[in-house]
């Protein structure tokens, strides 16, 4: 009789465990939902946008569009990443002017050709980079390359008409009155010099060494 009644207490038992078992197979543990789910922790927050690899002047889409009108692709306005700038000079000499002068260094305008009408300059370079020029643009006509100096860390500006120039003619200076917008060309730390439009012909009046 206790053998029949231990048989019967030990069978229930095992059966019991047996349920439990299967009760714990069949419920999925929430770290298997977890890890098929990714949270989502950007909701209600403001992407960061990505860095911009180098800075595109106001005026660049227009010039290049005129400059692909004669020159195919053949030249386009320089920019920052094509620049040969060193770090700290471009921070001094650049970021600041920037401030008023939003296209600065590569373009500016003016009424170079004396017509009243306004006209662009820019620092442009091939699709190579390897060659670089100021490319004039007047208001009507073909644009112009001056390629008499090398261009890659140069900036320019207007340099308005009126304007009187010590020019320097060797160890002596003379004093140039412009009749019509110039265009300055200056490297940090280095020359500067003025282009006008002499006899049809861009000419340079240096103005430092």
């Amino acid at each position: 009789m206790r053998l029949i009644l231990f048989t019967v207490i030990s069978l229930l038992l095992l059966s019991c465990k047996q349920k439990t078992a299967g009760a714990k197979q069949q419920k999925k543990p929430k770290s298997d939902t977890a890890s098929n789910t990714r949270k989502d922790t950007t909701k209600g927050q403001t992407a960061t946008p990505k860095e911009i690899d180098y800075y595109t002047t106001p005026g660049e889409a227009a010039v290049n569009k005129s400059l692909q009108g004669y020159f195919k692709t053949e030249w386009h306005v320089l920019n920052d990443k094509e620049g040969s700038w060193m770090k700290d000079a471009f921070e001094y000499f650049i970021v600041p002017k920037r401030k008023e002068l939003p296209n600065y260094p590569y373009i500016t305008m003016g009424d170079f050709n004396g017509d009243s009408k306004p006209d662009t300059a820019a620092v442009v370079t091939d699709s190579l980079r390897t060659k670089y020029r100021i490319a004039v643009l007047p208001s009507a006509g073909k644009p112009s390359l001056w390629d008499e100096d090398i261009m890659a860390d140069a900036a320019i500006s207007l340099q308005p008409k009126g304007t009187t120039l010590d020019v320097m003619m060797g160890e002596n200076a003379k004093k140039v009155k412009l009749k019509n917008d110039g265009i300055n060309v200056e490297y940090f730390e280095r020359a500067s010099f003025v282009l006008h439009l002499d006899k049809g012909k861009f000419k340079r009046l240096q103005t430092s060494d």
